[in-house]
């Protein structure tokens, strides 16, 4: 598993549509600007996702997208491995840094998989991490721009 930049923007890019609070699908152009992401990044980014069934475009006039499932459903290992598709790779077993690094993979996925949107989503706000204020600004910003 590859815990990468190209992680990190999809997992925001997530996190933005399943903390939107009005009904309407976000355009890629709506987080491109508020994440400073460019767009033909995303664009390449929510291909992968909507080809692994995580997000769904809505097309025409107030298209945009929106999550394919409760964010409580959408594990982080899910929307890494949607960008980062595994590609069979051969594990040496007899050089012990490539044993070691599988192995630790291996675990990461496994812990990963117990991770979902949702739940990130609600323990940051349950820790004050990200308040009412804050939740507020992104749709303000989605509304307005």
């Amino acid at each position: 598993m590859k815990l990468s930049a190209k992680g990190r923007y999809a997992i925001k890019a997530l996190v933005n549509i399943a903390t939107n609070k009005s009904d309407t699908p976000k355009t890629l152009l709506e987080i491109s600007k508020y994440q400073g992401i460019s767009l033909s990044y995303l664009e390449q980014l929510f291909s992968l996702l909507r080809k692994n069934n995580l997000v769904s475009g809505v097309r025409g006039p107030g298209g945009g997208y929106r999550l394919k499932d409760n964010p409580d459903n959408i594990t982080i290992a899910s929307i890494i491995k949607a960008i980062n598709p595994d590609h069979a790779r051969h594990v040496n077993q007899d050089k012990p840094d490539d044993a070691v690094w599988d192995k630790f993979s291996q675990k990461l996925n496994s812990y990963l998989d117990t991770v979902t949107l949702g739940s990130l989503i609600n323990e940051t706000k349950d820790n004050n991490d990200i308040n009412q204020s804050d939740m507020n600004d992104i749709s303000n910003y989605y509304q307005n721009n």
